[in-house]
């Protein structure tokens, strides 16, 4: 499943809003187990979002997690158990109703009057899927330092029978005030291990289309294999229970941080992360079954490395002033430097005489094809230089600017630097003197904002250059070297997709706090969308070529409203509603 924010906004591999945990952009929701997350807040005009650059474009979410507070040691536990059911069954036809509509249909049926089971196909594949999870922290602290660790173990079964996937997550924050408070120091530790079975979706064809009078075994306890060389048929069971698609999948991340409060509202800070994602994947479709028979057996191994490397620094300044303080700014520039590097090689083979090691002994597969074995690298580096300054007087009138310098390795020679701003404005109508009796509006704000974001995520690094792939070979003095041809047209003026978003919306807080929400209206814009599409050849080297084309338009109004029904000392029921339309 994918999150979007304010409909599609890119003809490339949509990424979804970008996701950041604890201030370090780029993040992934599955790291962090949800009895971690102490909140989590969603951007979506570009004007909020324009601060986070490049990967903005799709939105923002930040996740904050809990830390350990106070001088007192706690232990926290929680957990559920939960039970799942296949929704919304495919109702067929049982074995005397096929025999009936045969019947009134006029065929013979009589080949099939040596079989006498009544199959449900797909109540054999399927089972009432039982998942559990266990959290467990231990917090504390003091004046100077506050820690949190946590241990959560998720194990979840699904409604089919070969779909399960088990977790353990591990998250450690320390943090340090030193120096009369003017030095704080933290740390961050966190590793996922999951381990996952994922079920071939063909086998549910199989299920439509096996019919309800063959049995799932023989008398003497084997598969009915009968049907295995029909065509889309087979025995679904026997595939679920020999054939698998595995994955172990390991995320490791360490974060530092050190900020410094060097004059009375001026502080600067300096973040380091390094994040180590990799994947681990296994095929099997066993040569006994429908599936793996036409092959002999047929195994698959991936292994797939993805490393990332982040620093940042930022300064921020913060002052009030005035008679009574009623002007307040706060400004922050920085710097961002990262770089990505994936990793990947595969391995495939077929015709096996033994099965019984299934993907874990690859090599003893009698068919290597070329092609069957590839390995591939690449990377990417992100500079970015950014600014923002935000002014308020008496929190009535509201004004923020910001200012982002991207530069992607991604892009061609001449538009790798792209510069993304945006501006915002709000009004607190309440805090005006004529609305103070209203006493029936608690708060009301007017906001309006207009930003600029770029992207590149989803388009693959070197896409703007010529490459060249392996093709088959050529005779050359009694033997035969691989031969490589063009690949991929350069374009030197690849450059940066662009979304452009106004946004306006009101805030409001009513009859003493129990009714809340926002309006939102909200116009996006994206151009120079990058896609890869077809191009006439000799012009070109190669028949496709990476280029910006095509602008795409999403308007659209938003609702959100939280209702308080009851509260009292007692007993609180609140009710959130939300409605959105987007074209």
């Amino acid at each position: 499943s994918q999150i979007q924010l304010r409909g599609t906004s890119t003809l490339q591999n949509d990424q979804g809003p970008m996701i950041v945990i604890d201030g370090v952009p780029g993040g992934d929701m599955s790291t962090v187990s949800p009895s971690d997350i102490e909140s989590i807040s969603v951007l979506k005009d570009a004007s909020s979002a324009a601060i986070y650059g490049s990967r903005a474009a799709g939105g923002v979410i930040l996740i904050t997690t809990k830390r350990g507070s106070g001088s007192r040691t706690q232990i926290n536990y929680d957990g559920y158990l939960t039970a799942s059911t296949i929704a919304n069954k495919p109702d067929m036809l049982n074995a005397s109703e096929w025999r009936a509509a045969n019947k009134a249909l006029g065929k013979d049926i009589s080949t099939y009057d040596k079989y006498n089971s009544d199959t449900d196909w797909f109540d054999e594949m399927t089972r009432v899927g039982v998942s559990q999870q266990h959290a467990l922290s231990l917090s504390g602290g003091s004046s100077k330092s506050n820690y949190r660790a946590s241990y959560t173990f998720l194990d979840r079964n699904g409604v089919a029978r070969d779909n399960y996937m088990t977790r353990h997550s591990f998250r450690f924050q320390f943090q340090q005030r030193a120096i009369n408070d003017r030095l704080r120091i933290g740390l961050t530790g966190a590793a996922t291990l999951t381990d996952m079975q994922m079920p071939f979706s063909d086998d549910y064809i199989l299920a439509y289309n096996m019919l309800p009078v063959y049995p799932v075994y023989n008398a003497d306890g084997s598969y009915f294999t009968d049907a295995n060389h029909n065509y889309d048929q087979g025995n679904p069971v026997q595939n679920q229970d020999q054939n698998y698609k595995k994955a172990a999948n390991n995320y490791f991340y360490g974060q530092g941080d050190v900020q410094f409060s060097i004059l009375d509202g001026l502080t600067t800070k300096v973040n380091l992360y390094k994040s180590r994602f990799s994947s681990d994947y296994s095929e099997w479709q066993d040569p006994r079954n429908s599936r793996g028979q036409g092959d002999t057996g047929k195994a698959i191994r991936r292994n797939r490395l993805w490393d990332r490397n982040l620093l940042e620094w930022t300064a921020n300044y913060t002052k009030a002033f005035g008679s009574a303080e009623e002007h307040k700014v706060d400004a922050i520039v920085g710097y961002s430097w990262e770089n990505n590097l994936y990793a990947d090689q595969k391995s495939e083979a077929t015709n096996f005489a033994v099965g019984s090691m299934g993907a874990d002994n690859i090599q003893s597969g009698n068919l290597l094809k070329i092609g069957n074995v590839t390995s591939s690298r690449n990377e990417y580096k992100l500079i970015s230089l950014f600014a923002r300054a935000h002014y308020s007087f008496k929190e009535r009138y509201m004004i923020t600017a910001t200012v982002r310098r991207d530069g992607s390795s991604k892009f061609g020679a001449n538009h790798k630097w792209g510069t993304f701003p945006s501006v915002s404005a709000a009004w607190g109508i309440s805090q005006e003197s004529f609305m103070k009796d209203t006493k029936w509006i608690n708060d009301l704000k007017l906001r309006a904002g207009y930003g600029i974001t770029g992207n590149q995520d989803g388009l693959r690094p070197y896409k703007s250059l010529d490459l060249y792939s392996a093709s088959g070979t050529y005779y050359n003095n009694g033997s035969w070297p691989t031969a490589f041809r063009p690949s991929q047209n350069a374009n030197p003026n690849l450059k940066w997709e662009q979304t452009a978003m106004l946004n306006i919306g009101l805030d409001f807080t009513l009859f003493n706090s129990r009714l809340s929400g926002t309006i939102e209206w909200y116009d996006k814009r994206t151009k120079d969308m990058l896609y890869n599409y077809e191009v006439s050849t000799p012009t070109y080297v190669y028949n496709q070529i990476q280029a910006n084309v095509g602008d795409m338009k999403n308007t659209g109004v938003e609702i959100l409203l939280n209702l308080d029904v009851i509260r009292n000392k007692d007993f609180t029921w609140t009710t959130s509603l939300n409605l959105a339309h987007n074209k």
